[in-house]
């Protein structure tokens, strides 16, 4: 059985048996570009409570508003995500952090100008990993200024995207954007999941945790050798190694986790990791049916 998937290595389905159902790499919201909502491409990994996506948009293109009835939660592992997410206006997720969307919000996400968006996406199954657009429309992604469709405009970089958007770090508006260094919570702003900094699951290892409707997402730092003990539990999980590589042990089975790779565990399967000697950072993606077990 196989438990360990890579994107790289997604561009066909696997002829063996897998833990989770496997779409190969492709652009997710249509035939074409021309064809989608979105310039998304990215292979999925469909568990029974859980699908996620290894995803990338190239700079200056994204997702024209949508909304779909699973949540969503994206970790970025490079470039910048620029969102409109119900309300809010121009939040920017960077390399490290997750844009967190809750169920039927209209959203947009793209890519900032500056570089590719690569991004690990967690979404629940009661929905497929694509939400329609809000106009009806398949007519081609969303652009920035600059890009496709509106080449013929002026460019900004994404930091003078940042400089020019609206912030209010205080009061009455909805955090989604959170960074795994600083989890502390503003005066009088609310959050979009419910917020648990300073996890310690194992000696050597340290993060957050955010707990929502239907999913709850851990960011772990993992020092040099730090050891998460075999276990199982009853909720499902999938796991990304975001940087670094761990030593992993599944079903009985030894494997070497490598960046970018991500691990599926079904509910009850014994699992457990030793970081390797550059230490390891993780997203890893539970449903809510039972507490987070790290």
């Amino acid at each position: 059985m196989q438990y360990l998937y890579g994107y790289e290595e997604l561009t066909i389905a696997p002829d063996n048996p897998t833990s989770a159902r496997v779409e190969p790499r492709r652009v997710l919201s249509g035939p074409t570009l021309a064809t989608g909502k979105s310039s998304t491409i990215g292979a999925v990994l469909y568990g029974e409570h859980i699908a996620v996506a290894l995803a990338m948009q190239a700079a200056g293109s994204g997702a024209k508003a949508h909304t779909h009835p699973n949540e969503q939660f994206n970790y970025i592992l490079q470039g910048v995500m620029v969102s409109d997410i119900a309300a809010e206006k121009q939040t920017f997720g960077g390399k490290g952090m997750i844009v967190h969307t809750p169920s039927m919000s209209v959203h947009t996400g793209q890519a900032c100008p500056d570089e590719d968006l690569y991004f690990f996406a967690m979404k629940d199954t009661r929905h497929g990993i694509v939400g329609p657009p809000v106009d009806g429309k398949y007519d081609g992604p969303f652009y920035l200024p600059g890009f496709g469709k509106r080449a013929h405009e002026p460019r900004l970089t994404t930091a003078q995207m940042m400089a020019s958007a609206s912030t209010e770090p205080h009061g009455g508006k909805t955090r989604y954007i959170y960074d795994f260094n600083d989890l502390t919570e503003k005066t009088g702003r609310v959050t979009s999941a419910r917020v648990q900094p300073g996890i310690k699951p194992a000696d050597g290892a340290y993060g957050g945790l955010l707990i929502s409707e239907k999913l709850q997402v851990a960011v772990l730092n993992l020092a040099p050798g730090a050891t998460l003990p075999v276990h199982t539990h009853d909720n499902e999980q999938f796991t990304l190694v975001a940087q670094g590589d761990v030593d992993a042990s599944i079903a009985g089975s030894a494997c070497r986790v490598r960046e970018r790779f991500v691990m599926h565990v079904p509910p009850g399967v014994p699992h457990g990791l030793v970081a390797g000697e550059r230490g390891a950072r993780i997203v890893t993606v539970q449903d809510t049916r039972f507490a987070f077990a790290g």
